[in-house]
């Protein structure tokens, strides 16, 4: 078999079956076509996977082992203008393994926050699409809210690149499409440029994310 699934089941798991989703089932059984002994891995989403086997609806569970976190990211967004491109951007940063995403809100926000059950369904198909071990969290804030201590700034001009502290978690603050007001702005937090253009607030996540991920893991290596 050359695909082989990736199913996130939150835990805590006490037994050695985990139950299905009826979701799950139909996708795997209807779809996939998969029946019991065929090969799944799955998550908790904190951190532990593992290698089983599809059992009567559910999953057989085997060999378990527990990933860490490497990079440690956090976006704060002001929410894009349409549904479409807020799924864009939940995704997208859950597939990056983004830690958490904060929706803010600023004076010149133009759209809404998705529905809390929606933004976790789009969490947990990037997760799963992704074979990933940790599922990214999610709030609401306004700006004011925030930790300054970790906070960098998506600015056009902004700075190249930015220190990114020892410890923590980095939180990139990506305004709307108005911009954010420099009053809005808390003081002396760095800004970072995201390059030449100005970037949707979805695109300026996506590549301020990366960008941070990045940095962070060069940090790690001195």
């Amino acid at each position: 078999m050359g695909h082989i699934p990736h199913l996130y089941v939150p835990g805590p798991w006490t037994a050695s079956g985990l139950a299905l989703e009826s979701s799950h089932q139909h996708h795997l059984a209807k779809v996939l076509r998969m029946t019991d002994g065929d090969p799944v891995t799955y998550t908790d989403g904190a951190g532990t996977t593992g290698q089983g086997s599809l059992r009567d609806g559910g999953i057989e569970r085997g060999d378990e082992s527990h990933v860490a976190r490497t990079i440690t990211v956090g976006v704060a967004a002001a929410p894009p203008s349409s549904r479409q491109r807020c799924r864009f951007l939940v995704e997208k940063l859950a597939e990056l393994a983004v830690e958490r995403l904060i929706w803010v809100s600023t004076r010149h926000t133009q759209g809404r926050p998705p529905p809390e059950d929606k933004a976790n369904t789009w969490i947990k198909g990037a997760l799963e699409q992704s074979r990933g071990a940790w599922v990214m969290e999610t709030s609401h804030a306004v700006i004011g809210d925030l930790d300054t201590e970790q906070l960098i700034v998506a600015q056009p001009s902004g700075e190249a690149s930015v220190s990114v502290a020892s410890s923590g978690t980095p939180l990139l603050l990506v305004g709307p499409e108005g911009g954010l007001d420099e009053d809005e702005i808390p003081p002396d937090v760095p800004r970072i440029s995201l390059g030449p253009t100005v970037l949707r607030v979805e695109t300026a996540a996506v590549v301020g994310a990366s960008l941070l991920s990045r940095m962070q893991g060069l940090r790690g290596n001195h």
